[in-house]
């Protein structure tokens, strides 16, 4: 769940002004099925945005020893040993010393994360699964030759990362691999093997190389006439 997408009545719940009942919000619903499950396995409660003291300061209680949900109606929660909260944040710069004490902290940067795991997420939504483990190994193949020859050898007007080149290189990919463009999906894969390998070339050539200065296209163009010689 999204934190900052809803108001503090839908995450926590509140009481319907016109039939004064009390609704549970997202969050304490969620929390009550896990706490009210029956299995031993282990449930997450996922909050994927950026913490601010509106909303994190009431998990203090659940975070703690206590491991209990306080509901505005006076209503308690109690979270099982098998529940986990799991908080995907950009940063922790509103976050109380309270909520920092509370939590693990696992620090990933762009660099260590690397474009693998945004690639494969990408993948799995727009390729049917029997073409999924070509297209990887295209990126895998392909990529990284490009990245180290911009990073080593060419100079940017403006500086760029990794995952921004390739978010925009997966964009223009699901951008051309439509049935307006001539894309079918459901015909003999060698065929559909070759669209992927000009949608490929296409959006990286108007992703990776279009970022440098005009001087470097010769050294660009010479690579990716050798890359694709080859697949």
């Amino acid at each position: 769940m999204n934190p900052k997408s809803i108001t503090m009545g839908e995450l926590y719940g509140e009481v319907n002004l016109t039939t004064l009942e009390w609704q549970d919000g997202l969050a304490s619903q969620i929390m009550r099925e896990c706490a009210m499950s029956e299995t031993s396995d282990l449930k997450w409660c996922v909050f994927d945005g950026p913490v601010d003291a509106l909303w994190i300061e009431n998990m203090n209680t659940v975070l703690d020893d206590n491991m209990m949900l306080c509901l505005a109606n006076g209503q308690r929660i109690k979270l099982k040993s098998d529940m986990r909260m799991l908080f995907e944040v950009q940063d922790l710069a509103v976050a109380s010393p309270a909520t920092v004490s509370r939590c693990g902290m696992v620090y990933l940067t762009a660099e260590e994360l690397g474009w693998q795991p945004f690639v494969n997420c990408w993948i799995r939504k727009n390729l049917a699964p029997e073409h999924q483990g070509y297209m990887l190994q295209l990126f895998i193949d392909t990529v990284d030759q490009f990245l180290s020859l911009l990073r080593t050898s060419f100079s940017e007007p403006i500086k760029t990362s990794n995952l921004q080149l390739l978010t925009s290189l997966c964009n223009l990919m699901e951008c051309v691999m439509k049935p307006s463009y001539g894309f079918k999906p459901d015909q003999a894969f060698e065929k559909t093997k070759k669209y992927y390998q000009l949608c490929f070339v296409f959006s990286l050539v108007w992703s990776i190389g279009t970022v440098f200065y005009d001087k470097h296209q010769d050294s660009f163009d010479i690579l990716i006439r050798k890359v694709f010689d080859t697949i």
